[in-house]
């Protein structure tokens, strides 16, 4: 009896073991080279949480090693990036809504001390009025949507982890110095809003040239990018527009300085930033005398270049809509005027470079001026049907260097493009570049952004503006190919990727046969071919009909 109950005691402790073992390795370890839906699940919580694992194909790469790493950091996890029962276990917990799992701030290891060497630093499980006040901030600048209560969860990490992607930091969802001071400002910059006036003198203050610290190295942020624009638009930067104040950005600020009379040491500081932002900035290699003049001209005019706002801005654009140039008058030097100014110099025999200098304007107030019209944009090399081919509409040197040509949606582009595929895209006017995700292939290929990133690109490439109408651009096919097209860049309809900054899709529109396009899609979809026409002669003189 004594034997038997000793033997049912052993029985159950040993149960007992094994139960206890199975809960404390509920989890499999998954690890650089897993595959399987147990990897894909892992991916998609991950994006929930706002830590992109680089796509959600159940194959676990470096970039889902990546996203691991920095969870565990955040969470305060031994950050390996292998996902073992520890770290599945609290990953799992945290969506389903438990807080069993404890806070961030918990268990200590060598790897996720990071959270806890600066005590200033807000992170996940933290609660409080700076809490509040990041919540508020982040709802200000369009990436906090829940309710501000003051505890950082998950949506308020999320959010963290998509400003930090937008402006170039490290998405670790921390919200440390770096990241709060570059919000502080991002808001201070909403709050002031751009200069009205019509005055670009290179008096103007902090809020007309954006002016708000002393630009170094390795610094990032949206007035990095203004600098890069504006600098890009006087032919000084020729690099990607990435908000990042590198070896690129500070080498043409010094050429800047040089140009202009400044002392050249690549920091661009408040001098630096009213100059240029002035309408006084000399362009690269302008002169007096050159095509597009400049302030001093005899003519009395100052140039006008991309970026300015103001009155003078306004007049000018007034004046080129009563000449019938297509373009809207709000005083703001955008893509939309750089376009209507090329095209008026073009037309008129001036060098068409989309800075509106003293000849263009001595001639665009003169009224002996050429007006616009679809004959006159261009030289006209006869006309093809839609359906002929792209080798029967000719092909030209783009911005961005390569040969873009005029491909057949139905005919040259669909049968070949994937759903899932990558196009990248070219926006001539401010040479912004960005990827795109192919949806669904339909009447014309739905999109939407790659990442926060491209997201951002997008917008910059608008002037930072939603609008339906339709912009040329150039779009890099999968298969090497580049080709003109129309899109716009207002989201709408369902999204796929889910932490791209993008609450929709996009479309973009490629070539198509009138006749059938009118039949099944008569409005907007009308509207984009009648612009991609219109592109399309303007750069190469050649009519589709």
């Amino acid at each position: 009896m004594k034997q038997t109950l000793r033997s049912m005691l052993a029985l159950a402790l040993m149960i007992s073991m094994l139960f206890s073992s199975q809960a404390l390795a509920a989890y499999e370890t998954l690890e650089y080279g897993s595959r399987g839906s147990d990897v894909l699940k892992l991916q998609q919580s991950l994006l929930q949480l706002g830590f992109d694992p680089n796509g959600a194909d159940g194959k676990f790469g470096r970039g889902t090693e990546k996203a691991v790493k920095l969870y565990q950091q955040s969470r305060g996890l031994t950050a390996d990036g292998k996902a073992g029962n520890k770290t599945l276990t609290k990953l799992y917990a945290e969506l389903e809504g438990s807080s069993s799992s404890g806070n961030a701030s918990s268990g200590s290891t060598s790897s996720g001390s990071v959270t806890t060497t600066n005590p200033n630093t807000l992170k996940y499980g933290d609660s409080g009025s700076r809490v509040t006040e990041l919540q508020q901030n982040l709802k200000k600048l369009g990436f906090y949507s829940s309710s501000v209560d003051g505890k950082f969860g998950a949506g308020t990490q999320r959010a963290v982890v998509s400003f930090q992607k937008k402006h170039g930091l490290s998405a670790d969802g921390l919200a440390g110095k770096k990241t709060l001071e570059l919000i502080e400002y991002e808001v201070s910059r909403l709050s002031s809003g751009s200069s009205s006036s019509g005055s670009s003198s290179s008096s103007s203050s902090s809020s007309s040239s954006g002016y708000t610290r002393t630009l170094r190295k390795g610094y990032t942020g949206e007035d990095v990018k203004s600098v890069q624009t504006r600098l890009k638009a006087l032919g000084y930067y020729t690099g990607s527009i990435d908000g990042v104040y590198g070896t690129g950005s500070i080498e043409a600020v010094k050429a800047f300085q040089k140009k202009n009379g400044l002392t050249a040491d690549g920091l661009a500081g408040k001098k630096t930033f009213d100059t240029l932002f002035s309408s006084s900035a000399i362009a690269n290699g302008s002169s007096s005398s050159s095509s597009s003049g400049s302030s001093s001209s005899s003519t009395g005019y100052e140039t006008l270049r991309p970026g300015m706002t103001g009155a003078d801005v306004k007049k000018m654009q007034q004046e080129l809509r009563s000449l019938g140039y297509p373009l809207s008058a709000d005083g703001s030097y955008g893509n939309e005027t750089v376009e209507a100014v090329e095209e008026f110099q073009r037309i008129n025999g001036l060098s068409a470079d989309g800075v509106a200098g003293s000849k263009t304007l001595a001639l665009l107030y003169s009224g002996n001026a050429k007006k616009y019209s679809a004959s006159s944009s261009g030289s006209t090399s006869g006309s093809v049907s839609s359906s002929a081919g792209s080798s029967a509409m000719g092909s030209f040197t783009g911005k961005n260097g390569k040969t873009i040509r005029l491909l057949h949606w139905q005919n040259e582009i669909k049968p070949n493009l994937k759903t899932g595929a990558h196009l990248s895209v070219y926006e001539p006017s401010s040479g912004i570049s960005f990827t795109l995700y192919v949806m669904s292939r339909g009447r014309h290929a739905d999109v939407e952004p790659l990442t926060s990133e491209d997201t951002a690109n997008m917008m910059d490439a608008w002037g930072g503006k939603e609008s339906w109408t339709p912009k040329m651009v150039y779009i890099g096919l999968p298969d090497g190919r580049w080709t003109m097209a129309v899109m716009h860049n207002v989201a709408h309809g369902t999204q796929v990727i889910g932490n791209n900054n993008f609450d929709g899709q996009n479309c973009v529109h490629f070539l198509r046969d009138m006749s059938e396009c009118e039949a099944n899609d008569p409005d907007y979809g009308v509207t984009n071919q009648n612009a991609l026409r219109k592109a399309w002669k303007s750069a190469t003189g050649v009519v589709v009909e």
